[in-house]
């Protein structure tokens, strides 16, 4: 009999001892809506089409191969998202969908032709939808960009994409936005710091997210207040793209609780903007190499590797900034970034070229 309660105490304990599931905004809600039976539908328009990602993490595959994107003008990288500089003039223009940024180049006047004046210069020319049709080209550096054949302005969400939000207002007057796509991928961007990270979640809890929603679609939902948030919500709903406004002051519990994951996600993305994780797409592909360049050189798994600060910049010499003694560099300008990596406590200092081809690591 005592071994029999000495065995049950035992198993308490372990029970007690035995960490618990995260208890997520988006699972722990007593009131989370019931799926749809199926799947949500996809518009016509994204059919064929190529997520700008797909290309970045397989420029070779994809080089001379045509390709269609739905993407938002970005002029010239005003948001610092392609990470970049131009492939071949300062005229060069980036688009961006949810899953990367990329530069394309003009085949033709004719790739215009309708085109509504747009602003490389002016932020407020990033809020219009691409569609473009184009060959996907590579410098001699190995840098992809898409030579665009035909372009036009289209209504909706790029590909993938089922929900939008924008958060605007708050006492410091915050600007961000946040994608969510269908295979639970988020893609945060602020719009004042330009800060840009992506991470994922379970596609169910998307879904769910979306179909809590559909109540309030078509509508303006709450109250203005002083220094409250507001959130422009878009929703790709089947074959129709709609819209809601939600304003923090005099939410109805119903409007509240489908908010709430929301709110949950920016919260998030915040505390990921203060330490990001160095997952591909979230950075340019040279801080990327500078990542796995400390890995292999300290020994170090490369999810213990965080991403402090990085920037592009023009090095004066092909030293990268960090001549060594007795050493001859070429006078030509360098495209690169300045990476500052943390890793086990320590901070490391990264100098690249344009393509990660080459990374330097600077005492």
């Amino acid at each position: 009999m005592r071994t029999i309660i000495t065995i049950c105490a035992l198993l308490m304990v372990v029970a007690a001892c035995t960490p618990k599931p995260f208890a997520s905004p988006l699972t722990s809600h007593s009131t989370l809506p019931t799926l749809p039976s199926s799947p949500l539908p996809s518009p016509a328009r994204w059919e064929d089409v190529t997520p700008i990602g797909d290309i970045l993490a397989d420029p070779a595959g994809y080089q001379g191969r045509e390709v269609t994107i739905i993407a938002y003008y970005r002029g010239w990288d005003l948001l610092r998202e392609a990470g970049s500089g131009p492939p071949r003039t300062r005229s060069d223009i980036a688009v961006a969908d949810a899953t990367g940024a990329i530069y394309i180049a003009l085949a033709g006047e004719e790739a215009m032709s309708g085109l509504p004046p747009l602003s490389p210069s002016q932020v407020e020319s990033t809020e219009t939808l691409l569609r473009l049709h184009g060959r996907v080209e590579m410098t001699d550096a190995g840098q992809p960009y898409i030579r665009v054949l035909k372009m036009e302005v289209v209504e909706g969400l790029p590909a993938r994409v089922l929900l939008r939000v924008r958060q605007t207002g708050g006492i410091a007057g915050m600007d961000q936005e946040l994608m969510v796509l269908s295979d639970g991928t988020l893609y945060f961007l602020d719009r004042r710091t330009r800060t840009h990270i992506r991470w994922k979640t379970d596609p169910t809890q998307v879904a769910q997210v979306v179909e809590g929603l559909r109540p309030f679609l078509d509508k303006e939902v709450g109250t203005r207040v002083p220094d409250g948030f507001a959130y422009a919500v878009t929703v790709q709903d089947g074959g129709q793209v709609r819209t809601a406004i939600f304003y923090e002051g005099k939410l109805s519990e119903e409007a509240a609780q489908a908010l709430a994951p929301i709110q949950a996600w920016f919260g998030e993305a915040m505390g990921r903007g203060a330490r990001p994780t160095p997952t591909p797409g979230a950075y340019p592909g040279a801080v990327m190499a500078a990542v796995r360049r400390l890995a292999e050189d300290r020994d170090i798994p490369p999810e213990e590797i965080t991403v402090a600060s990085w920037e592009p910049v023009d090095w004066p010499d092909t030293s990268l900034g960090c001549p060594e003694p007795g050493m001859m560099y070429a006078q030509v300008i360098v495209p690169g970034y300045r990476v500052v990596l943390e890793a086990r406590g320590d901070l490391y200092r990264a100098h690249t070229d344009q393509t990660g081809a080459r990374v330097v690591f600077c005492p």
